[in-house]
């Protein structure tokens, strides 16, 4: 069966399914049609294969204490793995096999048997399965201008988001995407060389590429520039605003963000007292880490990575909001750290030896 998503001329041309054989032979048909499909195939081969009904998060959290049919009105498939219910979820065409789309993870499910139906409860895809990996590679000019490369990855239920998004653009509508994603936290940036891989590709990361030149990215005031290395967290605004919460808040799913940022210091600059933010741990729900250092050929390297709902934590009662709002206004703190560069010593006197050993990482509290 194919696995992008048909055009309107296409799926007109496709013919109502009547049996699991139908769909497979078609090679097309619903989410519900490929559903049974794939469990009449795990059934055929000798699997005990279940068809489940199940809510959708971002309607409402199905509770079977309310057991109303219009609240599980979304398919997908169990199959029993040396019994254990494992869940699929073959007709969304961007979740990567073995996950679900997130509005069904964490969700009680119906397991449909005509003697004893039964709810199990739908896993949670940890962190790590959907990755915001970012990497930029750029050079600093002395009045500021920072101008390199970008590559950002998607995977997992991030990806999926994302390329439910985009499918239907044209090429040049998701080059422009990309640009303005740029623009809305960078106003004066200029981007160019865009590019945007796998776009309707099931199985493969979803990757933005472009060039960027940012004027006055750093901040020059006399012989200083002030640069907040977190590049990718550059004018991003606190999470949580409010002082006080009325309401439990939960997040979508699970995430992790792996990002890379190394940048070329301009000629005649070096180190002011160098530091950097203190790692962070969550406990179980996760931890956010960054370390600096500088290389003998003038590199700044920086690496931030943050890990949150480990433990399936995207829950939060409005009691837990004070403590929340803590942890997200101390990551918002970190990432707009500025580090300082001070004009001072030329270019033809900073050799190797200089500034070997002068790298620094996480500093404790």
């Amino acid at each position: 069966m194919r696995s992008e998503a048909l055009s309107a001329e296409e799926r007109a041309d496709v013919n109502r399914n009547k049996t699991p054989a139908d769909t497979i032979k078609q090679g097309a048909g619903t989410g519900y049609d490929i559903d049974m499909a794939f469990a009449a195939l795990a059934t055929a081969a000798g699997f005990d294969a279940r068809m489940v009904r199940l809510g959708d998060r971002a309607d409402a959290s199905f509770s079977p204490s309310f057991p109303d049919s219009y609240f599980i009105r979304a398919y997908d498939v169990a199959v029993n793995l040396q019994g254990q219910w494992r869940f699929y979820d073959p007709a969304s065409t961007y979740v990567p096999f073995g996950m679900l789309r997130w509005q069904e993870e964490d969700e009680p499910a119906l397991l449909l048997d005509p003697k004893d139906p039964q709810f199990v409860n739908t896993p949670l895809s940890p962190p790590e399965k959907s990755r915001r990996k970012r990497i930029g590679q750029f050079s600093l000019s002395d009045d500021g201008t920072l101008e390199g490369d970008v590559r950002l990855e998607y995977t997992g239920h991030d990806a999926a988001t994302r390329k439910y998004e985009i499918e239907a653009d044209s090429a040049e509508q998701r080059i422009e995407r990309v640009r303005e994603m740029v623009r809305n936290y960078m106003s004066t940036a200029e981007t160019s060389d865009i590019t945007v891989d796998n776009a309707t590709d099931p199985e493969k990361p979803l990757v933005y590429r472009y060039h960027v030149k940012v004027p006055g990215y750093a901040q020059r005031t006399g012989k200083r520039l002030f640069l907040q290395m977190a590049y990718f967290q550059f004018n991003t605004q606190p999470l949580f605003t409010a002082a006080t919460r009325k309401y439990p808040i939960y997040f979508d799913y699970p995430w992790s963000e792996d990002d890379y940022v190394e940048i070329r210091m301009p000629p005649g600059f070096e180190l002011d007292h160098p530091e950097a933010p203190s790692p962070m741990n969550f406990g179980e729900a996760g931890r956010y880490d960054v370390k600096i250092s500088v290389t003998n050929s003038r590199k700044l390297l920086y690496s931030r990575k943050l890990t949150f709902g480990g433990g399936g934590l995207i829950s939060f009662a409005a009691e837990a909001y004070p403590t929340l709002k803590q942890v997200f206004d101390r990551i918002h703190e970190a990432d707009s750290y500025t580090i300082i560069l001070k004009q001072g010593v030329p270019a033809a006197n900073e050799t190797a030896s200089d500034l070997r050993g002068a790298g620094f990482g996480c500093m404790g509290r």
